[in-house]
C-alpha cells in the first residue's frame, strides 16, 4: 500500500468516527472530558459507548500486567 492511501484511510475512519459521535451521542465526545462523560451518561447509546471503552481499557491492562511483568 501506498503512503497516500493509508494518509486517506485514518482520515476515513477519523471522519466516520466524528459522524458516529456527532450522530449518536450528541458530539459529546469532542467536547471537554467532563461534559462528554455526563452527556454520554444521559442516554443508553453513549452508556453503551462507554461500556465499550471502559472494556476496551481494561483488556489493555490485563494484558499488559500479564506480558509485561
Amino acid at each position: 500500500m501506498d503512503i497516500a492511501t493509508l494518509v486517506l484511510i485514518g482520515i476515513g475512519i477519523f471522519i466516520v468516527l466524528f459522524l458516529l459521535d456527532l450522530f449518536l451521542a450528541g458530539g459529546a465526545g469532542s467536547m471537554g472530558m467532563m461534559h462528554a462523560t455526563a452527556m454520554m451518561m444521559s442516554n443508553p447509546i453513549g452508556q453503551a459507548i462507554l461500556l465499550v471503552l471502559l472494556i476496551i481499557l481494561g483488556v489493555l491492562v490485563a494484558q499488559r500486567g500479564v506480558f509485561f511483568r
